[in-house]
């Protein structure tokens, strides 16, 4: 099934432990094992997979046990997803530098997309300005895609400086970069994820499909409140990339990408 499906969902979400003292070296880790996961994913019939930039460069001076893992399974690197404060102007290009690096490693791996979270919000509150600072540096990174043949596409994010609808429109006018709507994250920052997909569609060559409890969880595709089929009606016909994303559910993580590839072929049509 040519929908990618996100390492995340084993183990925990986590910040690389340079991260505190060392900003090029702040990448995201999930904490499970990489070979359960890719093996999980692939025993479920995805075909892909994306997977965090911490995770992906543990593999640098060993390229070859990871692209067995992927072979093994067979299953390709869709995407690599990164994240930046990049409001910050003087620890920016420490931030480039390592998305760079992890954009590049990926397409040593085959890999298309890069997906970009991030856009830090300040302890004394949010600057307008800050929506710039975030626009220009999507941009630096758009551009840094483009040179390695890979599309940046933005992803809004819980807790960072675009979380709601508003936000959102508040950036997207001001770069190029594309948008990779998180159907869960939208729908928790106040969104319907139908409108901002709809709204957006010109700008989606990839989205992440994430279903969000009546409590607010993370949970496999149908088990929870949102309308799947309305989200992806606009998408119909365009060329986009889909990928899912299952982090945080209590659940196996194995029985939920079953779960999820069942409801995509049954409700969705993949």
């Amino acid at each position: 099934m040519k929908v990618a499906y996100m390492t995340n969902a084993w183990g925990a979400v986590m910040a690389h432990c340079a991260a505190a003292n060392n900003v090029n070296g702040a990448c995201y880790v999930s904490t499970g094992a990489d070979d359960a996961a890719i093996a999980g994913i692939a025993e479920a019939g995805y075909e892909q997979i994306e997977i965090f930039d911490g995770n992906l460069l543990a593999y640098e001076g060993r390229e070859p046990d990871f692209k067995k893992l992927l072979d093994n399974n067979k299953v390709q690197l869709l995407a690599v997803y990164s994240a930046g404060n990049f409001i910050y102007d003087e620890i920016l290009g420490e931030e480039l530098y390592r998305i760079k690096k992890a954009a590049a490693f990926a397409k040593k791996f085959g890999a298309s997309q890069l997906a970009l979270g991030g856009g830090a919000t300040r302890y004394d509150g949010i600057k307008e300005q800050d929506y710039q600072k975030l626009a220009a540096a999507l941009d630096r990174v758009y551009d840094i895609a483009g040179e390695l043949g890979m599309t940046a596409s933005f992803h809004p994010h819980m807790g960072s400086l675009v979380q709601s609808p508003e936000q959102l429109d508040k950036v997207m006018p001001r770069t190029r970069i594309n948008l990779c709507p998180d159907t869960g994250h939208v729908a928790l920052g106040g969104g319907d994820p139908a409108v901002i997909v709809k709204k957006y569609a010109e700008r989606i060559s990839y989205i992440h499909l994430k279903d969000v409890t009546k409590t607010g969880m993370f949970c496999p595709l149908g088990e929870g409140t949102l309308d799947f089929e309305a989200i992806i009606a606009p998408l119909k016909g365009r060329d986009v990339r889909y990928a899912i994303e299952c982090d945080g559910w209590t659940g196996d993580p194995a029985a939920g990408a079953k779960i999820t590839a069942s409801y995509l072929r049954s409700k969705l049509g993949f």
